[in-house]
């Protein structure tokens, strides 16, 4: 249930601080023991707005002014000095209630990495029974790889007729068809299964909050922003929350924070843990000194070609779409199916630019309409195609503007910072070039928009990369766990040197995995509720 801030100082045995993709997950799991009180703390509304359950209000959420920070980057030098933009969500299921509903796991060889690197217990092996425990999958239902009955659905979309012609372009090229993203490979192409639900989005909110929001040993509160952790000493004892005044709330056993990977490293710093020189800056208290928070910032790169589609065939705004998107509302509000259902971004592969390499190291994200720089869908007919670097070599950081709860990060990944990125964006590119020119696209084609028929050589296409080149909005790693002292988290998600305090959510990953992260933070937060409980990863069956 939602309730209202606390007026007095309220006691629970645990306090989650974000109900996003991992704080809801832990709020279901830590309140099923009826002995324990929970207490989940959200900065933003309730999720009632219509345009969080359509699939296709994706595209009001991308920049609402309620439901999401809108963070930007700082001036990022290696790209073209612009700010870029960092969408999250500001609602219960956070990003889960904002984003494209995307399911895939990256590569199984991205978990092993982890392991290998210190971090027991979080090889593929170990991670994949988290992963099938949450997820009901609607297509899988007998595979190794798969979950039946869990409480996330998961689902195939109708392919859109331009769905189907990237299929044939990518065949054309000899890209191998992979049936399954969330396989022992995740290599080709194929169609992306989708966080929904009877044609609704199944954020972690609707699949794992609101079954147990009646549970009396759990209290959600919304619209409280948690300025710091309180210690005592060395240990994590509550939070401080704004919500007009300010309020304590204590924890007998732990705080928890699943903010995410902007969120959590900053109320870190706020707390009083992380670089003791960066606190001091901002007159802030060391309490304790773990330089590492903060860093280690990750993001997915990308860069998207687009084309005008004479067709019609693809998703846009003209009078000649009228009628479509009149029939589109009514087989909706009857069926839950259609146009209002769909994820515009249906179809993607996963690609090796460079033969040689062991695994993909380029995500391709078809786009079936055209985009504005702003990123929402313009006016006309047209459609794209998204190069990512799945494995981006930069890092960067998340710091501080100043002391006070309401202040904005400091976001500055550094894009490009390591040449590499940049040839390896270049090569995804030039290949995503190749697909659109397969004659499948023919009928389809139009003059190129972006970057346009003139831009031709390598450093002509650099150029275009650094003065279009966006995040995927995949933050992860300001809170990198790690088996050596100077990571952030241990491998069981405890803070260095502060008893009490955990952090369950994207920032703990140590490297980025090479495709969505929406899955793998519902996952992390699968596996924190049981090491929470003290138990042990199950047998994968």
């Amino acid at each position: 249930m939602v309730t209202p801030v606390p007026s007095e100082q309220a006691t629970f045995d645990y306090i989650i601080v974000g109900a996003g993709s991992a704080g809801c997950v832990l709020a279901n799991r830590l309140s099923a023991d009826p002995n324990l009180r929970v207490c989940l703390i959200e900065a933003g509304p309730p999720d009632r707005n219509l345009l969080i359950h359509i699939p296709l209000g994706v595209m009001g959420l991308f920049r609402h002014r309620r439901l999401n920070w809108r963070f930007e980057t700082t001036r990022q030098t290696e790209a073209g000095n612009r700010a870029i933009y960092v969408p999250r969500g500001k609602t219960l299921g956070g990003t889960s209630s904002i984003n494209g509903m995307v399911y895939t796991r990256g590569h199984p060889t991205d978990y092993d990495a982890w392991a290998a690197a210190g971090n027991p217990g979080w090889s593929f092996e170990d991670v994949l029974p988290y992963f099938r425990r949450s997820e009901n999958n609607e297509r899988w239902k007998d595979s190794p790889y798969h979950g039946v009955g869990g409480p996330l659905n998961v689902s195939d979309s109708a392919p859109s007729l331009l769905s189907e012609v990237f299929s044939d372009a990518a065949a054309s090229l000899q890209i191998p068809h992979c049936e399954d993203f969330c396989g022992v490979t995740h290599e080709g192409y194929g169609m992306r299964q989708l966080t929904q639900k009877g044609g609704r989005r199944h954020s972690t909110a609707a699949a794992f909050l609101k079954p147990v929001r009646d549970r009396k040993n759990l209290v959600v509160i919304t619209s409280a922003l948690v300025d710091r952790v309180t210690l005592d000493g060395k240990r994590a004892v509550g939070v401080e929350i704004v919500n007009g005044t300010r309020r304590q709330i204590s924890a007998r056993r732990e705080v928890v924070l699943a903010g995410g990977a902007i969120a959590s490293p900053m109320i870190l710093m706020r707390s009083g843990i992380g670089d003791g020189g960066e606190l001091a800056r901002h007159g802030i208290a060391v309490a304790h000194d773990l330089p590492a928070v903060g860093k280690n910032l990750q993001d997915h790169v990308a860069a998207c070609i687009q084309y005008m589609n004479p067709s019609n065939a693809s998703f846009g705004l003209s009078w000649r779409t009228v009628p479509k998107f009149a029939w589109g509302a009514v087989e909706y509000l009857l069926f839950r199916r259609g146009l209002y259902a769909r994820n515009i971004m249906q179809a993607g592969a996963f690609v090796k630019s460079d033969p040689s390499l062991p695994k993909p190291d380029i995500q391709l994200i078809f786009s079936g309409a055209r985009r504005t720089p702003s990123g929402i869908v313009g006016i006309g007919h047209g459609f794209g195609l998204f190069a990512v670097v799945l494995r981006p070599k930069s890092r960067g950081y998340v710091g501080l503007s100043g002391a006070d709860a309401l202040a904005a990060p400091v976001i500055d990944p550094r894009f490009f910072s390591d040449p590499a990125d940049m040839e390896a964006l270049l090569r995804g590119v030039k290949l995503s070039r190749r697909l659109i020119q397969a004659p499948a696209f023919n009928p389809h084609r139009g003059k190129e928009i972006v970057p346009g028929d003139n831009v031709q050589s390598d450093d002509g296409l650099r150029e275009f990369i650094r003065n279009a080149a966006a995040t995927v909005f995949h933050p992860v790693g300001t809170c990198r766990m790690g088996g050596d002292p100077t990571s952030v988290v241990d491998p069981q998600l405890r803070v260095r040197g502060i008893d009490g305090l955990r952090v369950i959510d994207a920032s703990i990953m140590p490297t980025i995995i090479g495709g969505n992260t929406n899955a793998p933070t519902i996952m992390i937060a699968e596996k924190g509720a049981d090491m929470i409980f003290g138990k042990s990863s199950p047998a994968v069956h």
